[in-house]
């Protein structure tokens, strides 16, 4: 007879730990087959994403073309791996050069309340005060830079996370009565990291600026763009300050943050249309498509809208790889013409 729930024994395993030892041993056994599958794996699902969005199939098999998968999946990762770097390096930076300092250890340890209660808060505010603060304060003021003189801003990303920096390192040395001049440590440590956080954050909010200015809600946008400034600069923060439990915590929390900071971003969304743009199969703007006078005649003419010339002007790409040339007009119309009528592509860089 099954035991009843109420009467079996309470687990002490904790679920986070669980998570983490069955996805390293997952990875341990299986890496190799991992490596093997994963990269084209996901470039068939980039390209399939694509082909769905766009409502077409090209006239040819993708697996023949091994190449163009792992092409795919080389900038989808590097975009993604963009996201992961700004959540999951400056941890173990500032841990290793700051927290992990001789001299700052022992003085943080003789600080740390004997009580467990109130070592909870000592730890929050440990976090809050070396990575949160630093992380927002950069944020809002490369934010408040950018909105009121643009002309600085490239300016404002080297020298505003110097100046918080500065900040946050006297004020964690009074917090915690680290020795006199660490707050230069802190400055020399936190500087790059708190640079490249700021840069991040300020990124995903351009990044969400388009959906939420699509939103008709007045002023409460701004409150809408606050949030987001301080949930990513939390998140950078959590991330960071996770090191201290260990590498693989750290990376764990940092690929599934970046995974669903690019959703919401749009970041993750727009990965079909950037690799394939960036590969140059299409998604992109013709200045000219110059075809075979053989192909122009009365219907195609009219249909198509070609000029005395036999050539389109200023036509989206969708695909250029085939058999067929897949086109879209301004007016939304799909137009798929015979790759063999076609004489040349013109574009720009831009």
């Amino acid at each position: 007879m099954q035991q009843k729930w109420i009467d079996r024994p309470a687990s002490d395993t904790d679920w986070f730990d669980l998570a983490l030892e069955q996805s390293n041993g997952f990875f341990r056994r299986h890496f190799s087959l991992v490596a093997k599958v994963a990269p084209p794996l996901f470039g068939l699902c980039i390209f399939i994403f694509y082909f769905y969005r766009n409502h077409f199939y090209p006239s040819f098999d993708l697996f023949q073309f091994s190449s163009l998968l792992l092409a795919a999946a080389a900038i989808g990762f590097a975009i993604i791996g963009a996201l992961v770097v700004p959540l999951f390096l400056p941890g173990p930076w500032i841990f290793a050069q700051f927290l992990e300092h001789t001299t700052i250890k022992d003085e943080l340890r003789y600080s740390r309340p004997y009580l467990d209660n109130q070592r909870v808060w000592w730890v929050l505010k440990l976090g809050c005060l070396v990575y949160w603060l630093p992380f927002l304060a950069c944020t809002a003021g490369l934010v408040t830079v950018a909105l009121l003189a643009p002309k600085l801003f490239v300016l404002s990303i080297f020298l505003m996370p110097v100046l918080v920096s500065l900040i946050v390192g006297l004020i964690v040395q009074s917090a915690f009565g680290l020795p006199p001049l660490s707050f230069l440590r802190y400055l020399w440590v936190a500087d790059v990291a708190v640079m490249a956080v700021g840069g991040f954050t300020a990124v995903i909010l351009a990044q969400t600026a388009p959906v939420i200015e699509g939103f008709d809600i007045g002023a409460w946008k701004w409150l809408v763009y606050v949030a987001v400034m301080l949930a990513v600069s939390f998140i950078a923060a959590l991330c960071s300050f996770l090191f201290i439990a260990g590498w693989n915590a750290a990376l764990h929390f940092s690929v599934f943050f970046a995974l669903l900071i690019a959703g919401y971003s749009g970041v993750l969304t727009t990965l079909p249309d950037k690799t394939v743009r960036a590969l140059g199969l299409g998604n992109y703007q013709a200045d000219a498509l110059l075809l075979e006078q053989s192909y122009c005649d009365e219907a195609t003419l009219k249909w198509l809208a070609l000029d005395e010339g036999c050539a389109l002007t200023k036509i989206h790409v969708v695909w250029s790889l085939g058999e067929n040339l897949i086109l879209r007009t301004d007016d939304g119309r799909t137009m798929q013409i015979p790759s063999r009528f076609i004489r040349a592509i013109v574009r720009s860089d831009n």
